[in-house]
């Protein structure tokens, strides 16, 4: 019998060396633990933003996706910052 590896159901199926899609973005709840916004369903406060966002394995390094996935959340988390009466610092500081 053929090996089933625990990050698909399908044999010989995707295989990366980079794990991803453990929480993933998506519409459907049924098949996704985050909304289109990287909220986690049920937990509104609850941002997720790293590779298990990522909704299926990539053919290359995934670092840029998770970086504009990333960029993507944060006007969804200054948006909920803002509705929860925060006002964050939007400078950056220089790095030291």
């Amino acid at each position: 019998m053929a090996t089933v590896h625990p990050w698909t159901e399908e044999v010989g199926g995707a295989v990366t060396a980079h794990p991803l899609g453990s929480c993933r973005l998506g519409d459907d709840p049924a098949t996704s633990a985050l909304t289109p916004d990287h909220v986690l369903r049920g937990h509104p406060d609850l941002f997720v933003t790293d590779a298990s966002a990522v909704p299926a394995a990539l053919t290359v390094n995934p670092s840029l996706t998770i970086a504009a996935l990333a960029e993507r959340a944060s006007e969804a988390i200054l948006a909920r910052l803002a509705a929860l009466g925060v006002t964050p610092r939007r400078e950056i500081p220089p790095p030291g």
